[in-house]
């Protein structure tokens, strides 16, 4: 039996937020906490919540069995170009799910 988090709509790419989120795949919630925590960016501390927002539900010793991320809506914003021109830009979203167990 797994105990389950999710964060959606984070402002992070799916893209960006895989690298961390294999970084941790498959080890224990201290690891994988200490890993995060040795990254000092906006994502790792999102993803570092969510992992222990899962293993607060649980007790022993517990690993991350499944984590991934999903694309959420993208804000489609315009980027002026030259000649009177505009590019469209998206800043994408993500919807972020963990699963821990027990050994």
């Amino acid at each position: 039996m797994g105990y389950l988090a999710k964060a959606k709509y984070l402002r992070v790419s799916p893209k960006k937020a895989a690298r961390y989120l294999n970084m941790v795949r498959g080890l224990e919630v201290e690891m994988a906490m200490a890993k995060l925590e040795a990254k000092k960016t906006k994502t790792a501390r999102a993803i570092g919540k969510l992992i222990k927002a899962a293993a607060a539900q649980g007790s022993g010793r517990l690993f991350v069995r499944r984590i991934f991320a999903t694309p959420g809506p993208s804000i489609k914003r315009l980027m002026p170009r030259a000649f009177g021109r505009a590019n469209v830009y998206k800043r994408r979203m993500s919807h972020i799910t963990v699963e821990v167990e027990e050994k």
